[in-house]
């Protein structure tokens, strides 16, 4: 198991987040700060652009390349298996609208995933498709209730690595088994769990993988990656068509419709460069630490709020094992959460609300002073709305 990180790591890469000069921040899950690597690749990419216009342009596509190997780095997987796209819903719904769907097929989700990971499904019951939904169990997945709903016409499962509401980590590796077992596309969205927890897209079965990079990996909105399993490409057709999808991408004048049989066929236009190039600056962080060694320090720190909470008496909403929780922590004070997020703003604190509960996230660059000062905080409000 890797180490966590030193005191003197964590001050250090703490001047990476100017953030932390003004707030607590610990609501990594929802929308993260952008580390000082992705703002010094945008500028670079934008000095450049604007001194030099196109003459770097072959110097642009080789650093997107290079963030491409990364990514393939971060989840084992080849990189013509690796498209750029927006966002996690862009990708997803790349996914959903290029399989080849047949009558009376359905599909299987989790009935309350963030939206993102629902609406590209059940748009498909327009076509036919019929969506399973499946409840969470005491806010888990049982296992048997998904083989339960699978049957010889289910095409696809799609599921969250982490629910974004209490932070559950799915079994991965069990999920991807029945997929393999009975034949159906396993698709994961990845974004409350990449960068953060180990991914191996190859070891757990993932056939298609989404993410964006506003999130654990610490960049703009706006710049997603997809995975998309190479023996599976073939099958899932490219919706949206331009000049990067054919093979003879730079051919301009000879028209030819001969779409790439790989990953890469997803982008069918320009790239967003400078989005790309601040992601690859804040990937170039978290594999610089290392994955591993970001997990146990989040997870060290997932600690440390379960045990204040439990000491409150709080009602804890997130799995108390590590082996079934990613980087959140979500727990029920005796107030209005609402109210609790409002005033812990003013006092520079940043975390969320979700399923009327306050959701805490921290992220490697967080320090156990920082947990104390949110319950000792939260104390503080808690007694002065009681006494209001």
């Amino acid at each position: 198991m890797s180490s966590l990180l030193t005191e003197s790591e964590i001050d250090n890469y703490r001047k990476q987040f100017p953030v932390t000069e003004k707030y607590i921040y610990l609501d990594h899950s929802g929308v993260a700060p952008v580390s000082l690597r992705a703002v010094e690749r945008a500028k670079k990419f934008l000095e450049l652009a604007s001194g030099f216009g196109t003459v770097k342009y072959d110097k642009f596509m080789e650093d997107v390349e290079i963030v491409r190997s990364g990514f393939a780095k971060l989840i084992n997987s080849g990189r013509d298996e690796i498209a750029f796209v927006k966002n996690t819903s862009h990708g997803l719904s790349l996914l959903a609208n290029g399989i080849n769907w047949e009558k009376n097929d359905n599909l299987i989700v989790i009935d309350r995933e963030f939206p993102t990971n629902l609406y590209p499904w059940i748009n498909l019951t327009r076509a036919g498709v019929e969506v399973r939904k499946i409840s969470l169990v005491n806010r888990k997945l049982n296992l048997k209730d998904l083989e339960n709903a699978i049957d010889e016409k289910t095409r696809l499962l799609s599921i969250s690595s982490v629910q974004y509401t209490n932070g559950y980590r799915a079994d991965l590796e069990s999920i991807g088994q029945l997929s393999r077992k009975h034949g159906f596309y396993f698709c994961v969205d990845a974004i409350q769990s990449l960068g953060i927890v180990p991914m191996d897209v190859r070891h757990y079965g993932i056939d298609f993988l989404a993410a964006d990079g506003h999130k654990w990996l610490l960049s703009p909105e706006g710049t997603g990656i997809i995975y998309c399993r190479k023996e599976i490409c073939s099958r899932i057709d490219p919706v949206l068509l331009g000049w990067k999808s054919v093979v003879h991408e730079s051919d301009y004048e000879n028209i030819d419709l001969s779409i790439k049989d790989n990953a890469l066929k997803f982008e069918e236009g320009s790239f967003n460069v400078m989005g790309i190039t601040a992601l690859g600056g804040s990937l170039d962080l978290i594999l610089e630490i290392g994955v591993d060694k970001i997990f146990n320090q989040i997870q060290f720190l997932g600690d440390i709020v379960i045990d204040f909470a439990k000491n409150r008496n709080f009602e804890i909403n997130t799995p108390l094992s590590k082996e079934e929780r990613g980087g959140i922590v979500s727990f029920k004070c005796h107030i209005d959460p609402l109210l609790i997020k409002e005033r812990l703003l003013n006092r520079g604190i940043i975390v969320n609300v979700r399923d009327n509960a306050l959701r805490v996230s921290p992220h490697f660059y967080n320090t156990a002073r920082e947990i104390k000062c949110l319950f000792e905080s939260i104390d503080d409000i808690v007694d002065s709305a009681v006494n209001e």
